[in-house]
């Protein structure tokens, strides 16, 4: 993935997991939602979605910003 294709967002955004089930939780920190997001089942993941403030995120790429 080229940093041209990915999404930079702010990990301390609260957050809303949709856990591909219609179960929705909310989270403090977007960071906190993607670990639990981490520990769903494959299948589940794929239908599984968070979203934040300012929509819903497609892609993430979870870490720091390079330096330009």
């Amino acid at each position: 993935m080229s940093d041209g294709e990915k999404i930079y967002v702010n990990a301390g955004q609260p957050a809303t997991l949709n856990n591909g089930g219609g179960v929705l939780t909310d989270f403090p920190t977007l960071g906190e939602a993607v670990m639990v997001w981490h520990k769903l089942p494959s299948e589940q993941k794929k239908r599984a979605t968070i979203k934040v403030i300012g929509g819903e995120l497609e892609r993430l790429h979870y870490g720091p910003r390079p330096r330009v």
